[in-house]
Protein backbone atom coordinates (compact mmCIF):
# COMPACT_ATOMS: atom_id res chain seq x y z
CA UNK A 1 0.00 0.00 0.00
CA UNK A 2 1.24 3.71 -1.11
CA UNK A 3 1.32 5.90 1.83
CA UNK A 4 0.66 9.40 0.90
CA UNK A 5 4.15 10.63 1.64
CA UNK A 6 5.56 8.19 -0.41
CA UNK A 7 3.78 9.82 -3.61
CA UNK A 8 5.65 12.83 -6.05
CA UNK A 9 4.25 16.63 -4.96
CA UNK A 10 2.62 16.27 -8.39
CA UNK A 11 0.84 13.37 -7.54
CA UNK A 12 -0.35 14.43 -4.15
CA UNK A 13 -1.67 17.41 -6.53
CA UNK A 14 -3.55 15.37 -8.94
CA UNK A 15 -5.82 13.67 -6.22
CA UNK A 16 -6.41 17.04 -5.02
CA UNK A 17 -7.20 17.83 -8.52
CA UNK A 18 -9.25 14.41 -8.72
CA UNK A 19 -10.84 15.21 -5.82
CA UNK A 20 -11.68 19.21 -6.88
CA UNK A 21 -13.47 18.51 -9.92
CA UNK A 22 -15.49 15.78 -9.19
CA UNK A 23 -17.79 17.09 -11.24
CA UNK A 24 -15.72 16.92 -14.65
CA UNK A 25 -13.10 14.43 -14.12
CA UNK A 26 -11.47 14.24 -17.24
CA UNK A 27 -8.03 14.90 -18.00
CA UNK A 28 -8.13 17.77 -19.35
CA UNK A 29 -10.19 19.40 -16.87
CA UNK A 30 -7.24 18.11 -14.25
CA UNK A 31 -4.77 19.53 -16.51
CA UNK A 32 -6.58 23.18 -16.47
CA UNK A 33 -7.28 22.77 -12.85
CA UNK A 34 -3.61 22.07 -12.27
CA UNK A 35 -2.61 24.84 -15.04
CA UNK A 36 -3.62 27.54 -12.60
CA UNK A 37 -1.28 26.42 -9.87
CA UNK A 38 1.67 25.49 -11.60
CA UNK A 39 4.00 28.25 -13.20
CA UNK A 40 4.47 26.18 -16.59
CA UNK A 41 1.73 24.52 -18.36
CA UNK A 42 0.91 20.51 -17.44
CA UNK A 43 2.89 18.71 -20.21
CA UNK A 44 0.14 15.52 -21.20
CA UNK A 45 2.73 12.84 -20.94
CA UNK A 46 3.66 14.15 -17.48
CA UNK A 47 0.16 14.05 -16.70
CA UNK A 48 -1.02 10.61 -18.00
CA UNK A 49 2.02 8.99 -16.80
CA UNK A 50 1.04 10.03 -12.85
CA UNK A 51 -2.50 9.38 -13.75
CA UNK A 52 -1.43 5.91 -14.93
CA UNK A 53 0.79 5.31 -11.71
CA UNK A 54 -2.16 6.61 -9.39
CA UNK A 55 -4.39 4.14 -11.06
CA UNK A 56 -1.70 1.19 -10.31
CA UNK A 57 -1.42 1.65 -6.97
CA UNK A 58 -5.14 1.51 -6.42
CA UNK A 59 -5.71 5.42 -5.53
CA UNK A 60 -7.49 6.24 -9.09
CA UNK A 61 -10.11 4.52 -10.82
CA UNK A 62 -9.49 5.22 -14.57
CA UNK A 63 -12.97 4.59 -16.49
CA UNK A 64 -13.31 4.79 -20.45
CA UNK A 65 -15.84 6.84 -21.44
CA UNK A 66 -15.62 6.68 -25.07
CA UNK A 67 -12.56 5.42 -27.36
CA UNK A 68 -10.60 9.29 -26.28
CA UNK A 69 -12.03 10.13 -22.93
CA UNK A 70 -11.30 8.65 -19.34
CA UNK A 71 -12.44 9.39 -16.28
CA UNK A 72 -10.38 9.34 -13.01
CA UNK A 73 -12.19 8.92 -9.49
CA UNK A 74 -11.00 8.99 -5.87
CA UNK A 75 -11.01 4.95 -4.80
CA UNK A 76 -12.05 4.41 -1.11
CA UNK A 77 -7.77 4.15 -0.55
CA UNK A 78 -7.17 7.56 -2.07
CA UNK A 79 -9.73 9.17 -0.60
CA UNK A 80 -8.46 8.30 2.74
CA UNK A 81 -5.20 9.27 1.93
CA UNK A 82 -6.37 12.54 1.25
CA UNK A 83 -8.75 12.80 4.00
CA UNK A 84 -6.12 11.41 6.47
CA UNK A 85 -3.69 14.02 5.21
CA UNK A 86 -6.32 17.12 5.51
CA UNK A 87 -6.64 16.00 8.89
CA UNK A 88 -3.15 16.61 9.53
CA UNK A 89 -3.02 19.71 8.00
CA UNK A 90 -5.98 20.99 9.75
CA UNK A 91 -4.59 19.82 13.58
CA UNK A 92 -1.28 21.80 12.52
CA UNK A 93 -3.36 24.62 12.15
CA UNK A 94 -5.67 24.27 15.07
CA UNK A 95 -8.91 23.71 12.98
CA UNK A 96 -11.77 21.67 14.19
CA UNK A 97 -10.49 18.26 12.78
CA UNK A 98 -13.43 16.63 9.89
CA UNK A 99 -16.56 15.35 11.23
CA UNK A 100 -15.95 11.48 10.21
CA UNK A 101 -12.73 11.74 12.18
CA UNK A 102 -13.92 13.09 15.55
Amino acid sequence: MTTYHALSGFQRDLLEAIAAVENEPYGLALKSHLDKRYAEPINHSRLYQNLSTLAEQDLINRDELDARTNEYTLTDAGRKALQRHADTLASLCEQPVHKSRQ
